[in-house]
């Protein structure tokens, strides 16, 4: 037996419920989803922070709307539909909490060192970027007969949680999958002299430098970086042209075929290069070993998206339900007029 007390708790209930569906409280959303977009676009404003709080508003008032509605409840596909729309909101929701996006660039014969040169997150993102173990062997640019267009394949060495590596073969739309983070090849790539840096005291150690990206003839690519316990250098790659592709292919932008020296500045004083040079500076002696290439890769993290893809695969087949249950009942509804 219900008391007083229940039926009034009922009622304030059902009225908030009623509140939340209501839909003023729909076109209002979206007024604040398309003023959130406007100042993503628009000012710049970081888009988890303006687009969480009417994504989140917007689950609410469809949740409500679906609880509320009794033609839902009577109507199978139209409320699979609604559930799917609120499954959507609340997947969106978890996506922008959750998610990774960064920007980072390997020299080949390299290992990612967990450093980004431009990153992204959601404020609940688990963190394991740390744990991935890959690294650049090496990329093929297969160039058509005919366009401009042209295909690049980049073999990716990786290493899983025992230790065994593996090499796989990627692309910009065939990502390698670690740990729940999608690596993918971007457009950027350019070209990374390695050296050899003797310094007066202490050990001799190699690396490399990633020179600026090939910009399409603007500026030759150039980079400045300070030697260990050494001076700041500047250097620049000085050549004619990129090699020209070998029966449809160039392997690492044709680095190891290319006529070139480098120019290298400490203050004021200019010296040119080419490999297996060397160069005495303050501190210690710089060799030029040889030209190698680099490759930038753009990293994503995103749980929700099979789920998004089921969610709207639901979604569109129940709308579908719906509208052919009404197109095979509008011929028996003419019929009895």
């Amino acid at each position: 037996m219900r008391t007083v007390g229940a039926d009034v708790a009922h009622g304030a209930g059902r009225r908030l419920l009623l509140g939340l569906a209501s839909p003023r409280w729909t076109v209002a959303i979206f007024v604040l989803l398309a003023l959130g977009a406007l100042a993503v676009a628009e000012a710049g404003w970081d888009p988890t922070a303006v687009m969480l709080p009417p994504f989140t508003l917007l689950g609410v008032n469809l949740a409500a709307s679906v609880a509320t509605n009794a033609r839902f409840r009577r109507d199978l596909p139209l409320l699979v539909f609604h559930l799917a729309l609120v499954a959507l909101v609340a997947l969106f929701t978890v996506a922008r909490l959750t998610y990774f996006e960064g920007m980072t660039a390997l020299t080949a014969d390299t290992e990612f060192d967990n450093t980004f040169l431009t990153q992204s997150r959601g404020p609940l993102h688990p963190d394991r970027l740390s744990a991935l173990r890959f690294s650049n062997e090496g990329f093929t640019e297969k160039f058509p007969e005919r366009g401009d267009y042209h295909a690049t394949y980049n073999a990716v060495r990786w290493w899983d949680e025992a230790g065994n590596s593996q090499v796989a073969e990627i692309g910009d739309d065939t990502p390698l999958v670690l740990d729940g983070y999608r690596i993918y090849t971007t457009a950027r790539r350019g070209f990374s002299p390695v050296f050899r840096w003797e310094p007066t005291e202490g050990e001799v150690e190699y690396g490399t430098v990633q020179l600026q990206e090939i910009d399409g003839g603007g500026y030759a690519p150039a980079s400045a970086w300070a030697l260990p316990g050494g001076p700041e250098v500047w250097v620049m790659l000085d050549f004619d042209r990129v090699p020209e592709p070998q029966a449809g292919e160039r392997v690492g932008l044709g680095a190891g075929q290319m006529l070139h020296r480098l120019v290298l500045r400490v203050g004021d004083r200019r010296q040119e290069l080419r490999p297996g040079e060397t160069a005495a500076l303050e501190g210690g002696k710089l060799s030029y070993t040889g030209l190698g290439s680099w490759m930038g890769y753009r990293l994503i993290y995103d749980p929700t998206k099979p789920w998004l893809v089921a969610t709207t695969v639901v979604a569109v087949a129940s709308l579908l339900w719906f509208y052919a249950r009404l197109l095979r009942r509008r011929p028996s509804l003419e019929k009895t007029k």
